[in-house]
């Protein structure tokens, strides 16, 4: 036994030694695996000292700053990040070290080497020392060059009109509200126009809308070329203008809005074959210290204005006079302020129901319900003459929140009667970010027990895109109650299908403007088949708004829309025609 001590000794070295070999040979392999992934991560890579000095980077972060790694390794962070977002960077990896926290996600340009900047995002972590130290970080990099591109691209789009490619009615608000807080800290100064096409509805009867897009492309061009680059002039509506003049009195917003109505009446814009003679009327009003002085109230003023220009025949301008507008301008807001209050407290809203049909058997699928409110002889009055009102006055949620509830009814009415049908409900942009609503949304269809499924809730892209993260969130809240979501008007301020991946979606409307071109305008059918192909590869049905014609219907099918409606399939109609006998409580 004594005598083989020496062998299981030797044996035992024998294994011991084998096993280090075998793990440093592990290492070594893992190293290389590392090393490997390391080079050729498509994600730029670098590791940095404690000096902030590049030890190592890989082919990725080369391209990205135009240096190859050995050029990298040795650089510190200030000769490879925009001296602006240095000090952010540093800080942030300096409280890596100090394990203040435990990890790094930020965006910040970098530098190439030809000394341009290049956005990146950027993820960093600190690596821990055989001391159990940290003095090297990993710092990773995303070239984010065309996701910033594509963003700014969505907001040029977001704050433009489609048409004329200038500001929508949102951005020159903003623009105008900011030049208003100007005014109340610095004094007055500055003017706003509001210039309306004369005539416009005829060029549209005559000649059709291409034409009526013509004349509408055309003003905005003189309006462009006739306004300095310190001016900011929008598209407002349909034929409206507005324009903000932020350092003129009223001599010069004079001499801008006479200028104007010259520039447009010398020009002709023609209209199929005949010559289409244009004119405008403007309204001016000059930014004064009036203590209601608001955006709001300045577009309001000079839209007083310009009517009376349109009174005087159209073809000139006329100015704000505050003793001869501001009654007139008080009580036709207040007027309609009190409708829509009585309309709430005594329940003189009404909905109309438009049904919307299989786009290859013509089969009702379900129906979009439409908001009016009931005038003093019991028309209806629809949702263009009030709605801005009560957006403006901060009425909109309370409106949403009663077609909500009322729809709700009226599913439990159908489901009682065995005639079930999906229902779409409209949400203004500005009731997105209330709770209130989605409490009681959830409330009603607790208590009545409907199936949620049949209740649709669509926003406006135009909003959806305004505050995409709110949308997001406010669409997850719907369809977390069983609903569903839609997308309305799709193509209508965009055009654009890249941040339809941020929200998720049952069905996208596509907007009206967009169906009645698609049949005269390559561009549009294109638009329409990509959107209908986004939709169908997410899971959603594509609907299309506004169908006027058999032929558009045709087309529409081919283009493989699921689901139309408009004119051409029927008018909105009174929810006892479109859905039988109901209780005067769904009606």
């Amino acid at each position: 036994m004594i005598l083989l001590l020496p062998v299981i000794a030797l044996l035992a070295g024998t294994a011991l030694l084998g096993a280090r070999r075998l793990h440093r040979r592990s290492i070594r392999r893992a190293e290389s695996n590392l090393r490997t992934i390391f080079d050729t991560a498509p994600i730029g890579n670098a590791v940095l000292d404690d000096g902030d000095r590049v030890v190592v980077a890989n082919p990725a972060l080369a391209r990205i700053v135009g240096f190859t790694p050995e050029e990298l390794r040795g650089r510190t962070l200030a000769e490879l990040v925009h001296p602006e977002d240095l000090p952010r960077l540093s800080g942030a990896i300096a409280a890596l070290r100090a394990g203040e926290r435990r990890g790094l996600e930020t965006e910040i340009r970098c530098l190439h080497a030809t000394g341009q900047p290049v956005p990146a995002a950027v993820h960093a972590a600190a690596l821990r020392d055989t001391d159990g130290g940290r003095s090297r970080v990993l710092v990773q990099v995303l070239d984010i060059t065309e996701r910033k591109r594509v963003e700014a691209h969505l907001q040029h789009m977001a704050d433009h009109d489609p048409l004329t490619g200038l500001l929508n009615r949102r951005r020159f608000e903003q623009e105008l509200e900011r030049h208003v807080a100007h005014v109340r800290r610095y004094g007055p100064e500055g003017a706003v126009l509001v210039v309306d096409v004369d005539r416009f509805k005829q060029v549209n009867d005559a000649y059709g809308h291409t034409a009526g897009d013509r004349v509408i492309a055309s003003v905005a061009r003189v309006l462009h070329r006739r306004l300095r680059s310190t001016d900011t002039v929008a598209r407002i509506g349909g034929d409206e203008f507005a324009v903000l003049l932020p350092k003129a009195d009223r001599a010069e917003a004079e001499i801008v809005a006479r200028r104007l109505v010259e520039a447009v009446r010398a020009q002709a814009d023609p209209g199929d074959g005949e010559r289409t003679h244009v004119t405008i009327s403007v309204g001016a009003t000059v930014l004064d210290e009036r203590s209601e002085l608001s955006a709001e109230a300045a577009v309001v003023d000079a839209d007083l204005a310009m009517y009376d220009a349109k009174d005087s025949g159209g073809d000139g301008f006329a100015f704000f006079e505050a003793d001869v507008h501001a009654r007139s301008r008080s009580r036709a807001r207040t007027t309609w302020r009190d409708r829509i209050v009585d309309a709430l407290a005594h329940d003189r809203f009404a909905l109309v129901a438009q049904p919307v049909v299989d786009a290859t058997s013509g089969v009702v699928v379900q129906h979009e319900l439409l908001l009016r409110l009931t005038g003093s002889h019991g028309d209806l009055i629809p949702p263009a003459a009030f709605l801005s009102i009560a957006e403006r006055d901060g009425l909109i949620v309370a409106i949403d929140s009663w077609v909500a509830r009322r729809a709700i009814g009226l599913l439990a009415e159908l489901e009682r009667s065995g005639t079930a049908t999906p229902l779409e409900v409209n949400v203004s942009g500005r009731s997105l970010a209330d709770t209130d609503l989605l409490a009681a949304i959830a409330g009603e269809l607790r208590r009545t027990g409907v199936d949620p499924r049949n209740l649709v809730f669509e926003i406006p892209e135009t909003a959806a895109v305004a505050d995409i993260q709110l949308a997001r969130a406010f669409a997850q809240q719907v369809r977390a109650l069983g609903c569903r979501f839609a997308i309305d008007d799709f193509g209508a301020g965009l055009g654009s299908l890249y941040y339809l991946k941020h929200l998720p979606f049952d069905m996208l409307k596509l907007d009206g403007e967009l169906v009645e071109q698609c049949s005269r305008t390559v561009a549009d059918r294109l638009v329409i088949e990509s959107a209908v192909n986004v939709a169908h590869g997410l899971g959603a049905v594509a609907i299309a708004e506004q169908v006027g014609d058999a032929e558009t219907h045709a087309l529409l099918t081919g283009l493989g829309v699921d689901l139309i409606q408009g004119h051409h399939i029927a008018m909105p109609q009174p929810l006892a025609v479109a859905f039988g006998e109901l209780s005067p409580e769904a009606v």
